[in-house]
């Protein structure tokens, strides 16, 4: 019989690996998630079943104790997160009663099991051609930031408004003094009128914690503006060039306003950043982890699914999630003067 034959009949023949999300996170949509499942190369399905062969736990609403006990030695339970340590609104995972539980993680951290980024880009076979004059036409403004969580770790008002002395800054949101309506479709036209209208976007993250760099940065990385990032991501690793400025490259606030202001006169060299951008296609959700629409987040979906039966075979157990998830993970920021 034909080996490939053989190896077909075999995939035909793989029984599915059954997957629960025990407390799935509300901007997640369960029948899309289902559906993702269905279609991965490794047989998946999803299922209500505790006895599972992997059971998802997030990490925001995690609960104080565990609510079973694993239905068999193989069954596999994954951590998942995608909110940096101090934003999350559950600090169970650092309960005694979760040690020792977790075989595998899923986040955002590159060091995972399942990694899972924001966004992610690809390389376009040729660069886009666009008209240079008309997007620079229409940026009569410099920079604006969209922000609705305040007071956060990274200090992130401060430092805008440390910016603010040297240049422009509109700032939307509830920590700002503009203003941009939550539905959807007028999100969507705030995006599109700041893409056509300012030179930089400022995608600074609410705290400095290790590879957390989220929508805000890909989402600007897909525009025809240039990013400002200001987070503990290291971007470099993130991005494929230098399509973004960063504001650990600078000494002071100062410094960097008078970077974005050569930038502003200069438009050869702002320009030049914006043809960089113009040789990927950068994927993103529209709105955080929404619907987990990011092709990324679908490709993760399907990553576990595949490493499944490898994961059962080499057991692993996070003695302490806690300490892997915050322990030095994050830091205060040192640039605020």
């Amino acid at each position: 019989m034909d080996t490939t034959n053989k190896n077909v009949s075999k995939i035909k023949k793989q029984k599915p690996f059954k997957v629960h999300w025990f407390n799935v996170p509300e901007h997640i949509n369960l029948n899309n998630l289902k559906t993702w499942l269905s279609q991965c190369s490794t047989p998946c399905t999803y299922t209500t079943a505790v006895t599972s062969d992997i059971v998802i736990f997030d990490g925001d609403t995690l609960p104080p104790d565990p609510p079973f006990k694993k239905s068999n030695p193989n069954q596999i339970w994954v951590f998942h997160e995608m909110e940096s340590p101090p934003i999350t609104a559950s600090k169970s995972w650092r309960g005694e009663s979760w040690s020792n539980k977790f075989n595998r993680s899923m986040s955002y951290r590159v060091d995972s099991d399942l990694f899972i980024p924001y966004g992610s880009y690809n390389k376009r076979l040729q660069p886009l051609k666009k008209n240079i004059t008309a997007i620079m036409k229409q940026k009569t403004k410099l920079a604006a930031i969209f922000s609705s969580h305040c007071g956060i770790p990274s200090k992130r008002e401060i430092y805008i408004n440390l910016l603010r002395q040297y240049i422009p800054v509109d700032f939307y949101g509830h920590c700002g003094n503009l203003t941009c309506r939550k539905s959807t479709e007028t999100q969507k036209a705030c995006y599109a009128t700041t893409e056509k209208t300012y030179k930089f976007y400022l995608a600074f993250e609410n705290t400095f914690c290790k590879d957390y760099a989220t929508e805000k940065f890909f989402r600007s990385e897909a525009q025809d503006l240039v990013t400002v990032v200001r987070g503990g991501a290291d971007y470099s690793k993130l991005s494929p060039e230098k399509n973004y400025i960063d504001t650990k490259d600078f000494t002071s606030v100062k410094e960097l306003a008078s970077y974005l202001k050569y930038l502003d006169k200069n438009e050869t060299a702002y320009t030049e950043i914006l043809k960089r951008k113009w040789k990927y296609d950068v994927n993103h959700p529209e709105y955080g982890f929404s619907d987990m629409e990011n092709i990324s987040q679908k490709q993760a979906i399907c990553d576990l699914c595949s490493k499944a039966g490898l994961w059962m075979k080499e057991r692993k157990v996070y003695e302490n999630i806690a300490s892997w998830y915050e322990k030095d993970i994050c830091h205060a920021p040192t640039d605020i003067h």
